[in-house]
């Protein structure tokens, strides 16, 4: 009996994460683990799904300024000389991009109190979820506010005013000061950016969104390093649309 023969075909299959190392990192909120070896170089949304998927968590912009303030500036030489913090330096900042999974929403700059809502990312949901400004708001009701900054209970919403935040570049020790950063990392996870920033040879630069329309902009929030063969300094990145490719170094365990 003959029968047709089907078309030789090739599939390849899917690398599977395995994880290969914890790195505990004191906070001020208590200790992170990070897990090596950390997802990317891909878009945001395919990172951060790879990361739940495998069940791991998506770490605060908090505990990424903790982390790499680790990375750059470590007592302990294990640490510091490390090839795993080796990668953070060299791969993800210097070579790459690093997500924070954080949604900046920028209201228009014509309203009583322009600035910018910060969203911690947790379930990965990135530009695809639109958030308004009233269901922000209820969230920062009963919160807390730090250096001008504003803070939901659970610390998941922040809100910047626009007269505290710069573009361009900044002083080196001025970051724990700026309303993006802090509002992104936290009151001392900023202070952490700064001592980082130190690390560079140039200053710190920050990309933002400038809304003259009438409505909310979306966007999202990376580090890496701006600079060429001469120099470079810390690149704080507040305007991204998720197009780029970077990685995410996950918090161990799913939530």
């Amino acid at each position: 009996m003959n029968q047709e023969l089907k078309a030789s075909k090739i599939e390849e299959l899917g690398k599977v994460w395995t994880p290969e190392t914890n790195w505990r990192v004191p906070t001020v909120r208590g200790e992170a683990t990070f897990v090596f070896p950390a997802f990317g170089p891909n878009v945001y949304n395919e990172v951060v799904k790879q990361v739940l998927a495998n069940k791991q968590r998506l770490p605060t912009g908090e505990q990424n300024a903790f982390m790499l303030d680790e990375a750059y500036n470590s007592a302990d030489k294990e640490v510091k000389g490390s090839q795993r913090t080796e990668f953070v330096r060299k791969n993800i900042i210097y070579n790459g991009w690093l997500w924070v999974p954080n949604v900046n929403v920028w209201t228009p700059r014509n309203i009583s109190n322009p600035g910018m809502y910060t969203v911690f990312d947790e379930n990965g949901e990135g530009l695809a979820v639109e958030r308004s400004v009233a269901e922000l708001e209820n969230r920062l009701s009963g919160g807390s506010t730090e250096k001008g900054v504003r803070f939901s209970k659970d610390r998941k919403v922040a809100f910047s005013p626009l007269g505290l935040i710069k573009k361009g570049y900044h002083d080196k020790g001025t970051l724990a000061q700026d309303g993006a950063y802090i509002a992104n990392y936290g009151a001392e996870g900023s202070e952490k950016l700064d001592a980082v920033a130190k690390a560079f040879s140039f200053r710190p630069y920050s990309w933002i969104v400038e809304n003259t329309t009438d409505k909310p902009i979306q966007t999202l929030s990376a580090l890496d390093r701006l600079g060429d063969v001469v120099g470079s300094g810390l690149d704080a990145v507040f305007n991204a649309v998720g197009g780029r490719v970077g990685y995410v170094l996950p918090v161990s365990g799913s939530k």
